[in-house]
Protein backbone atom coordinates (compact mmCIF):
# COMPACT_ATOMS: atom_id res chain seq x y z
CA UNK A 1 0.00 0.00 0.00
CA UNK A 2 2.75 2.42 0.92
CA UNK A 3 4.44 2.15 -2.66
CA UNK A 4 1.33 2.71 -4.18
CA UNK A 5 0.72 6.11 -2.07
CA UNK A 6 4.50 7.14 -3.47
CA UNK A 7 3.80 6.66 -7.00
CA UNK A 8 0.50 8.89 -6.19
CA UNK A 9 2.44 11.13 -4.41
CA UNK A 10 5.28 11.35 -6.97
CA UNK A 11 2.73 11.36 -10.36
CA UNK A 12 0.57 14.27 -8.50
CA UNK A 13 3.77 16.24 -8.00
CA UNK A 14 5.30 15.71 -11.57
CA UNK A 15 2.20 16.81 -13.00
CA UNK A 16 2.30 19.76 -10.88
CA UNK A 17 5.69 20.64 -12.24
CA UNK A 18 4.74 19.86 -15.45
CA UNK A 19 1.72 22.56 -15.16
CA UNK A 20 3.86 25.35 -13.87
CA UNK A 21 6.70 25.02 -16.49
CA UNK A 22 3.72 24.93 -19.11
CA UNK A 23 1.96 28.15 -17.37
CA UNK A 24 5.87 29.73 -17.04
CA UNK A 25 6.32 29.00 -21.06
CA UNK A 26 2.83 30.17 -21.55
CA UNK A 27 3.41 33.41 -19.70
CA UNK A 28 6.49 34.45 -21.61
CA UNK A 29 4.27 34.41 -24.94
CA UNK A 30 1.79 36.09 -23.36
CA UNK A 31 3.75 39.11 -23.07
CA UNK A 32 4.83 38.47 -26.55
CA UNK A 33 1.83 38.33 -27.70
CA UNK A 34 0.64 41.81 -25.80
CA UNK A 35 3.47 43.77 -26.71
CA UNK A 36 3.42 42.95 -30.43
CA UNK A 37 1.32 41.68 -33.12
CA UNK A 38 -0.55 38.26 -33.39
CA UNK A 39 1.23 35.74 -35.09
CA UNK A 40 1.14 35.45 -38.65
CA UNK A 41 -1.29 31.86 -39.66
CA UNK A 42 1.74 30.37 -42.12
CA UNK A 43 0.71 28.61 -45.18
CA UNK A 44 2.26 25.07 -44.54
CA UNK A 45 1.28 22.31 -42.05
CA UNK A 46 0.36 23.35 -38.65
CA UNK A 47 -2.51 23.08 -35.58
CA UNK A 48 -5.35 24.22 -35.19
CA UNK A 49 -7.27 23.45 -31.63
CA UNK A 50 -11.13 23.30 -31.10
CA UNK A 51 -11.74 25.13 -28.17
CA UNK A 52 -14.94 24.04 -27.52
CA UNK A 53 -13.51 20.12 -27.37
CA UNK A 54 -10.28 20.91 -25.75
CA UNK A 55 -10.39 19.87 -21.77
CA UNK A 56 -6.97 22.09 -21.28
CA UNK A 57 -4.89 19.01 -20.43
CA UNK A 58 -1.54 21.01 -21.15
CA UNK A 59 -0.85 17.34 -23.08
CA UNK A 60 -0.63 18.64 -26.81
CA UNK A 61 2.30 21.50 -25.26
CA UNK A 62 3.88 19.29 -23.74
CA UNK A 63 4.04 16.20 -26.43
CA UNK A 64 5.53 19.44 -29.03
CA UNK A 65 9.10 18.43 -29.05
CA UNK A 66 9.87 22.19 -30.96
CA UNK A 67 8.60 23.52 -27.99
CA UNK A 68 7.85 27.49 -29.39
CA UNK A 69 4.94 26.24 -30.79
CA UNK A 70 2.11 26.07 -28.44
CA UNK A 71 2.07 27.07 -25.07
CA UNK A 72 -0.39 27.14 -21.79
CA UNK A 73 -1.76 30.82 -21.31
CA UNK A 74 -4.63 31.33 -18.73
CA UNK A 75 -4.67 28.02 -18.66
CA UNK A 76 -5.65 27.05 -22.14
CA UNK A 77 -3.14 25.79 -24.86
CA UNK A 78 -3.04 28.32 -27.55
CA UNK A 79 -0.57 28.84 -30.77
CA UNK A 80 1.98 30.89 -30.21
CA UNK A 81 4.90 30.03 -32.76
CA UNK A 82 2.67 28.67 -35.95
CA UNK A 83 5.69 28.74 -38.26
CA UNK A 84 8.04 27.19 -35.58
CA UNK A 85 5.75 24.00 -36.81
CA UNK A 86 7.63 21.16 -38.43
CA UNK A 87 4.88 18.49 -38.85
CA UNK A 88 5.89 16.30 -36.01
CA UNK A 89 2.24 15.69 -35.42
CA UNK A 90 2.89 14.73 -31.73
CA UNK A 91 0.41 17.53 -30.30
CA UNK A 92 -2.20 15.99 -32.63
CA UNK A 93 -1.07 12.08 -31.34
CA UNK A 94 -1.64 13.19 -27.46
CA UNK A 95 -4.58 15.02 -27.15
CA UNK A 96 -7.01 12.39 -25.43
CA UNK A 97 -9.98 13.84 -26.72
CA UNK A 98 -8.74 14.89 -30.37
CA UNK A 99 -9.17 18.59 -29.86
CA UNK A 100 -5.89 18.87 -32.88
CA UNK A 101 -6.00 18.62 -36.28
CA UNK A 102 -3.22 19.71 -38.85
CA UNK A 103 -4.59 22.37 -41.28
CA UNK A 104 -3.14 24.03 -44.86
CA UNK A 105 -3.56 27.16 -45.63
CA UNK A 106 -5.37 30.22 -43.79
CA UNK A 107 -8.42 31.53 -44.30
CA UNK A 108 -6.78 34.90 -46.42
CA UNK A 109 -3.93 32.44 -48.68
CA UNK A 110 -5.45 29.43 -50.14
CA UNK A 111 -2.80 26.19 -50.86
CA UNK A 112 -3.77 24.29 -53.81
CA UNK A 113 -3.28 20.55 -53.50
CA UNK A 114 -4.67 17.64 -55.78
CA UNK A 115 -7.65 16.08 -55.18
CA UNK A 116 -6.81 12.71 -53.48
CA UNK A 117 -7.09 9.87 -51.19
CA UNK A 118 -6.00 8.45 -48.04
CA UNK A 119 -3.51 6.72 -49.91
CA UNK A 120 -2.24 9.75 -51.77
CA UNK A 121 -4.26 8.47 -55.36
CA UNK A 122 -5.46 11.11 -57.65
CA UNK A 123 -8.35 11.56 -59.28
CA UNK A 124 -6.57 9.45 -62.41
CA UNK A 125 -6.49 5.64 -60.95
CA UNK A 126 -3.07 4.43 -60.65
CA UNK A 127 -1.24 7.64 -60.52
CA UNK A 128 -0.22 8.54 -56.92
CA UNK A 129 1.32 11.86 -55.57
CA UNK A 130 4.09 12.06 -52.61
CA UNK A 131 5.84 15.09 -51.34
CA UNK A 132 5.59 19.09 -51.15
CA UNK A 133 3.15 18.56 -54.48
CA UNK A 134 0.56 17.35 -51.61
CA UNK A 135 1.07 20.89 -49.61
CA UNK A 136 3.32 18.83 -47.02
CA UNK A 137 6.91 19.50 -47.82
CA UNK A 138 8.60 18.43 -44.68
CA UNK A 139 11.47 16.02 -45.08
CA UNK A 140 10.38 13.52 -42.76
CA UNK A 141 6.56 13.62 -43.80
CA UNK A 142 7.53 13.66 -47.77
CA UNK A 143 9.50 10.40 -47.02
CA UNK A 144 7.08 8.30 -45.77
CA UNK A 145 4.87 9.33 -47.82
CA UNK A 146 6.36 8.27 -50.43
CA UNK A 147 6.46 4.96 -48.63
CA UNK A 148 2.95 4.76 -48.34
CA UNK A 149 2.33 6.15 -51.76
CA UNK A 150 4.33 3.36 -53.13
CA UNK A 151 3.04 0.81 -50.63
CA UNK A 152 -0.20 1.45 -51.91
CA UNK A 153 0.26 1.59 -55.81
CA UNK A 154 2.06 -1.63 -55.64
CA UNK A 155 -0.77 -3.21 -53.68
CA UNK A 156 -3.17 -5.50 -55.14
CA UNK A 157 -1.75 -4.63 -58.53
CA UNK A 158 -1.41 -7.75 -60.36
CA UNK A 159 -0.05 -8.91 -63.50
CA UNK A 160 0.62 -6.29 -66.32
CA UNK A 161 2.96 -5.88 -69.27
CA UNK A 162 4.42 -3.07 -68.24
CA UNK A 163 8.21 -2.38 -68.45
CA UNK A 164 8.05 -1.68 -64.63
CA UNK A 165 5.70 -1.94 -62.26
CA UNK A 166 6.39 1.39 -60.69
CA UNK A 167 8.02 4.47 -62.00
CA UNK A 168 8.72 7.64 -59.92
CA UNK A 169 8.98 10.96 -60.49
CA UNK A 170 11.63 13.08 -58.98
CA UNK A 171 14.29 12.06 -56.35
CA UNK A 172 14.01 14.14 -53.70
CA UNK A 173 12.99 12.71 -50.51
CA UNK A 174 9.51 11.86 -51.15
CA UNK A 175 10.88 9.90 -54.18
CA UNK A 176 13.48 7.90 -52.59
CA UNK A 177 10.81 7.14 -50.15
CA UNK A 178 8.71 5.46 -52.89
CA UNK A 179 11.55 4.02 -54.42
CA UNK A 180 12.90 2.21 -51.42
CA UNK A 181 9.57 1.19 -50.55
CA UNK A 182 9.39 -0.56 -53.65
CA UNK A 183 12.89 -1.87 -53.64
CA UNK A 184 11.50 -3.71 -50.39
CA UNK A 185 9.01 -5.20 -52.03
CA UNK A 186 11.03 -6.47 -54.67
CA UNK A 187 9.36 -4.36 -57.35
CA UNK A 188 10.65 -3.05 -60.83
CA UNK A 189 11.39 0.54 -60.18
CA UNK A 190 12.78 3.28 -61.73
CA UNK A 191 12.87 6.97 -60.58
CA UNK A 192 13.34 9.94 -63.25
CA UNK A 193 14.36 13.25 -62.15
CA UNK A 194 14.70 16.81 -64.27
CA UNK A 195 18.15 17.81 -62.69
CA UNK A 196 19.94 15.47 -60.27
CA UNK A 197 19.61 13.64 -56.90
CA UNK A 198 17.66 15.85 -54.45
CA UNK A 199 15.82 17.31 -56.52
CA UNK A 200 15.15 20.89 -55.11
CA UNK A 201 17.28 20.20 -52.09
CA UNK A 202 20.14 21.14 -54.90
CA UNK A 203 18.96 24.66 -54.89
CA UNK A 204 18.98 25.87 -51.65
CA UNK A 205 21.74 28.25 -50.43
CA UNK A 206 24.95 26.40 -49.30
CA UNK A 207 25.45 25.58 -45.63
CA UNK A 208 21.23 25.99 -45.46
CA UNK A 209 19.98 25.12 -42.06
CA UNK A 210 17.59 22.10 -43.01
CA UNK A 211 15.04 20.91 -40.01
CA UNK A 212 13.56 17.36 -39.83
CA UNK A 213 12.10 15.12 -37.61
CA UNK A 214 14.07 11.42 -37.13
CA UNK A 215 12.26 9.04 -40.12
CA UNK A 216 12.67 5.90 -41.46
CA UNK A 217 13.81 5.15 -44.78
CA UNK A 218 11.49 1.90 -46.05
CA UNK A 219 14.70 -1.32 -45.85
CA UNK A 220 17.50 0.96 -44.41
CA UNK A 221 15.97 2.00 -40.82
CA UNK A 222 15.93 5.23 -39.03
CA UNK A 223 17.68 8.68 -40.02
CA UNK A 224 18.04 11.28 -36.94
CA UNK A 225 18.56 14.87 -38.99
CA UNK A 226 16.53 17.50 -36.41
CA UNK A 227 18.94 20.26 -37.50
CA UNK A 228 21.39 19.56 -40.17
CA UNK A 229 22.59 21.60 -43.39
CA UNK A 230 21.78 20.91 -47.24
CA UNK A 231 25.35 19.25 -47.69
CA UNK A 232 24.93 16.69 -45.00
CA UNK A 233 21.70 15.98 -46.33
CA UNK A 234 22.77 14.85 -49.91
CA UNK A 235 25.62 12.92 -48.35
CA UNK A 236 22.92 11.02 -46.59
CA UNK A 237 20.53 10.74 -50.32
CA UNK A 238 23.73 10.40 -52.00
CA UNK A 239 24.87 7.26 -49.54
CA UNK A 240 21.27 5.56 -49.59
CA UNK A 241 21.22 5.52 -53.09
CA UNK A 242 24.78 3.99 -53.42
CA UNK A 243 23.92 1.05 -50.58
CA UNK A 244 20.08 0.54 -51.92
CA UNK A 245 21.30 0.53 -55.67
CA UNK A 246 17.99 2.38 -56.73
CA UNK A 247 17.62 3.24 -60.56
CA UNK A 248 17.37 6.48 -60.48
CA UNK A 249 18.06 8.66 -64.57
CA UNK A 250 19.19 12.05 -63.63
CA UNK A 251 18.64 14.99 -66.46
CA UNK A 252 15.35 13.46 -67.38
CA UNK A 253 12.07 16.01 -67.77
CA UNK A 254 8.87 14.07 -67.67
CA UNK A 255 7.30 15.53 -71.01
CA UNK A 256 4.04 13.23 -71.32
CA UNK A 257 2.26 10.39 -68.79
CA UNK A 258 -0.54 9.02 -70.65
CA UNK A 259 -2.72 5.68 -70.02
CA UNK A 260 -2.20 2.43 -71.61
CA UNK A 261 -5.04 1.35 -73.65
CA UNK A 262 -5.57 -1.41 -76.02
CA UNK A 263 -2.43 -4.22 -76.03
CA UNK A 264 -2.27 -3.33 -72.32
CA UNK A 265 -5.87 -4.56 -70.64
CA UNK A 266 -4.28 -4.48 -67.13
CA UNK A 267 -3.81 -0.68 -67.68
CA UNK A 268 -1.10 1.61 -66.92
CA UNK A 269 1.13 4.55 -68.25
CA UNK A 270 3.23 5.56 -71.08
CA UNK A 271 6.06 7.85 -69.58
CA UNK A 272 7.99 10.13 -72.23
CA UNK A 273 11.29 12.25 -70.83
CA UNK A 274 13.67 13.40 -72.25
CA UNK A 275 16.11 10.42 -72.09
CA UNK A 276 13.83 7.55 -72.64
CA UNK A 277 10.14 6.75 -73.00
CA UNK A 278 9.30 3.65 -70.85
CA UNK A 279 6.00 2.32 -69.62
CA UNK A 280 4.69 1.44 -65.80
CA UNK A 281 1.86 0.21 -64.12
CA UNK A 282 1.57 2.90 -61.89
CA UNK A 283 3.10 6.18 -61.30
CA UNK A 284 3.99 8.34 -57.98
CA UNK A 285 4.32 12.14 -58.84
CA UNK A 286 6.93 13.72 -56.53
CA UNK A 287 7.73 16.40 -58.20
CA UNK A 288 8.15 19.00 -55.73
CA UNK A 289 7.01 22.95 -56.12
CA UNK A 290 10.15 24.84 -56.52
CA UNK A 291 10.32 23.84 -60.49
CA UNK A 292 7.24 26.23 -60.43
CA UNK A 293 8.62 29.86 -58.64
CA UNK A 294 5.85 32.53 -58.24
CA UNK A 295 7.11 35.28 -60.61
CA UNK A 296 7.15 39.56 -60.68
CA UNK A 297 4.41 40.38 -62.31
CA UNK A 298 5.73 43.68 -63.48
CA UNK A 299 8.21 45.30 -66.57
CA UNK A 300 11.37 43.77 -66.60
CA UNK A 301 10.95 40.96 -64.29
CA UNK A 302 12.17 38.74 -66.83
CA UNK A 303 15.60 40.44 -67.56
CA UNK A 304 18.61 37.95 -67.04
CA UNK A 305 19.98 39.79 -63.68
CA UNK A 306 16.26 38.43 -61.94
CA UNK A 307 16.52 35.14 -60.61
CA UNK A 308 14.26 33.12 -57.79
CA UNK A 309 17.16 31.69 -55.68
CA UNK A 310 20.92 31.96 -54.76
CA UNK A 311 22.88 28.82 -54.01
CA UNK A 312 26.17 30.55 -53.22
CA UNK A 313 25.96 33.75 -51.82
CA UNK A 314 29.86 34.18 -51.82
CA UNK A 315 29.41 34.62 -55.86
CA UNK A 316 27.91 37.76 -55.59
CA UNK A 317 30.18 39.79 -53.08
CA UNK A 318 30.58 43.06 -53.83
CA UNK A 319 27.03 43.47 -55.21
CA UNK A 320 23.98 45.79 -55.11
CA UNK A 321 21.35 42.56 -54.27
CA UNK A 322 17.37 43.70 -53.83
CA UNK A 323 15.50 40.37 -52.23
CA UNK A 324 12.02 40.62 -52.94
CA UNK A 325 9.82 38.77 -49.85
CA UNK A 326 8.88 37.78 -46.96
CA UNK A 327 9.07 33.99 -45.78
CA UNK A 328 11.83 32.15 -44.63
CA UNK A 329 13.49 31.70 -47.97
CA UNK A 330 13.73 35.39 -48.34
CA UNK A 331 15.44 36.40 -45.22
CA UNK A 332 17.90 33.50 -45.19
CA UNK A 333 19.04 34.67 -48.35
CA UNK A 334 19.11 38.06 -47.85
CA UNK A 335 21.25 37.14 -45.05
CA UNK A 336 23.53 35.34 -46.02
CA UNK A 337 24.08 37.78 -48.81
CA UNK A 338 24.64 40.91 -46.32
CA UNK A 339 27.04 38.27 -44.61
CA UNK A 340 29.36 38.37 -47.82
CA UNK A 341 32.53 41.13 -48.49
CA UNK A 342 31.28 44.34 -49.96
CA UNK A 343 27.69 43.67 -50.63
CA UNK A 344 24.93 45.61 -50.07
CA UNK A 345 21.57 44.32 -49.95
CA UNK A 346 17.99 45.63 -49.70
CA UNK A 347 15.04 43.02 -48.73
CA UNK A 348 12.01 44.42 -49.90
CA UNK A 349 8.44 42.90 -48.28
CA UNK A 350 4.91 44.15 -48.58
CA UNK A 351 3.85 42.78 -45.44
CA UNK A 352 4.06 44.64 -42.19
CA UNK A 353 6.67 41.96 -40.56
CA UNK A 354 8.22 38.49 -40.54
CA UNK A 355 5.95 37.23 -38.48
CA UNK A 356 5.78 34.07 -40.71
CA UNK A 357 8.77 33.14 -40.73
CA UNK A 358 10.89 30.88 -38.12
CA UNK A 359 12.10 32.65 -34.44
CA UNK A 360 15.71 31.59 -35.74
CA UNK A 361 15.42 33.54 -38.84
CA UNK A 362 13.51 36.43 -36.98
CA UNK A 363 16.51 36.88 -34.92
CA UNK A 364 19.33 36.39 -37.76
CA UNK A 365 17.45 38.81 -39.70
CA UNK A 366 17.60 40.95 -36.16
CA UNK A 367 21.13 41.07 -36.34
CA UNK A 368 21.91 41.07 -39.63
CA UNK A 369 19.37 44.91 -40.15
CA UNK A 370 22.13 45.96 -37.01
CA UNK A 371 25.15 45.15 -39.04
CA UNK A 372 23.48 47.66 -42.34
CA UNK A 373 21.18 44.84 -43.94
CA UNK A 374 17.89 47.54 -45.18
CA UNK A 375 14.77 46.71 -44.84
CA UNK A 376 11.55 48.04 -46.58
CA UNK A 377 8.44 47.31 -45.22
CA UNK A 378 4.92 47.12 -46.85
CA UNK A 379 6.28 48.15 -50.36
CA UNK A 380 5.97 46.85 -53.96
CA UNK A 381 8.04 46.26 -57.20
CA UNK A 382 6.61 48.44 -59.63
CA UNK A 383 9.32 47.55 -62.14
CA UNK A 384 12.33 46.12 -62.63
CA UNK A 385 15.47 47.93 -65.21
CA UNK A 386 18.92 46.81 -65.62
CA UNK A 387 20.67 48.61 -62.43
CA UNK A 388 17.50 49.62 -60.23
CA UNK A 389 14.45 48.27 -59.00
CA UNK A 390 11.37 50.88 -58.84
CA UNK A 391 9.07 50.57 -55.43
CA UNK A 392 6.03 52.00 -53.86
CA UNK A 393 6.62 53.02 -50.64
CA UNK A 394 4.18 54.07 -47.66
CA UNK A 395 6.29 57.58 -48.53
CA UNK A 396 5.89 57.35 -52.27
CA UNK A 397 7.78 55.92 -54.98
CA UNK A 398 11.50 55.58 -54.60
CA UNK A 399 14.06 53.52 -56.06
CA UNK A 400 16.71 50.94 -55.16
CA UNK A 401 20.09 50.65 -57.04
CA UNK A 402 20.41 46.55 -57.68
CA UNK A 403 22.80 44.85 -60.24
CA UNK A 404 21.05 41.62 -58.93
CA UNK A 405 17.75 40.91 -58.04
CA UNK A 406 16.57 37.98 -55.95
CA UNK A 407 12.66 36.73 -55.82
CA UNK A 408 11.41 34.64 -53.38
CA UNK A 409 8.08 34.87 -53.43
CA UNK A 410 7.09 31.11 -52.87
CA UNK A 411 6.26 28.62 -55.66
CA UNK A 412 3.08 27.34 -57.65
CA UNK A 413 1.72 24.00 -58.09
CA UNK A 414 2.12 23.06 -61.71
CA UNK A 415 -1.28 23.27 -62.21
CA UNK A 416 -1.81 23.30 -65.79
CA UNK A 417 0.05 20.00 -66.29
CA UNK A 418 -1.30 18.68 -63.20
CA UNK A 419 -4.70 18.90 -64.86
CA UNK A 420 -3.64 18.17 -68.58
CA UNK A 421 -2.77 14.87 -67.28
CA UNK A 422 -6.50 14.66 -65.65
CA UNK A 423 -5.99 15.35 -62.15
CA UNK A 424 -8.52 17.22 -59.82
CA UNK A 425 -7.23 20.16 -57.64
CA UNK A 426 -8.94 21.56 -54.76
CA UNK A 427 -8.00 24.73 -52.39
CA UNK A 428 -7.13 24.45 -48.74
CA UNK A 429 -8.16 27.47 -46.66
CA UNK A 430 -6.81 26.10 -43.20
CA UNK A 431 -8.17 22.89 -43.82
CA UNK A 432 -7.15 19.20 -42.47
CA UNK A 433 -4.84 17.59 -45.86
CA UNK A 434 -6.83 14.01 -45.04
CA UNK A 435 -4.46 11.86 -43.11
CA UNK A 436 -2.70 12.47 -39.97
CA UNK A 437 1.36 12.05 -40.73
CA UNK A 438 2.55 8.51 -39.21
CA UNK A 439 4.75 8.71 -36.08
CA UNK A 440 8.43 7.66 -36.85
CA UNK A 441 8.70 3.63 -36.26
CA UNK A 442 11.29 2.34 -33.76
CA UNK A 443 14.03 0.76 -36.10
CA UNK A 444 17.53 1.03 -36.17
CA UNK A 445 19.29 4.24 -36.35
CA UNK A 446 22.27 4.30 -39.07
Amino acid sequence: MTGFVAIGIATAVAAFLLGRVLESRGRVYRLRVELASPPSTPLSLHPRIDAGACICSGACVAACPEQDVLAMIGGRPRLVQPSACVGHADCLRSCPVSAIELVLGSADRAVEVPVMSGAFETTVPGLHVAGEITGVGLIHNAVAQGAQAARAALDGAGRHDCVHDLVVIGAGPAGLGAALEARRRGARCTVFERTELGGAIRSYPRQKVVMSAPFDFPGLGKVVLRRTTKEALLAVLEDVVQRAELAIVERAEVTAITALTGLHPAGGFRIATTACTTTAHRVVLAIGRRSTPRRLAVPGADLPHVVHGVVDPAQHAGQRVAVIGGGDSAVEIAVALAAQPRTHVTLVHRGADFGRCKPDNQRALAHARAAGLAVRLRSTVRAVTPDRVDLVTPDGPTAIAASLVVCCLGAELPSRWLRGLGIALRELRGEPLHATPPHPSRQRTW
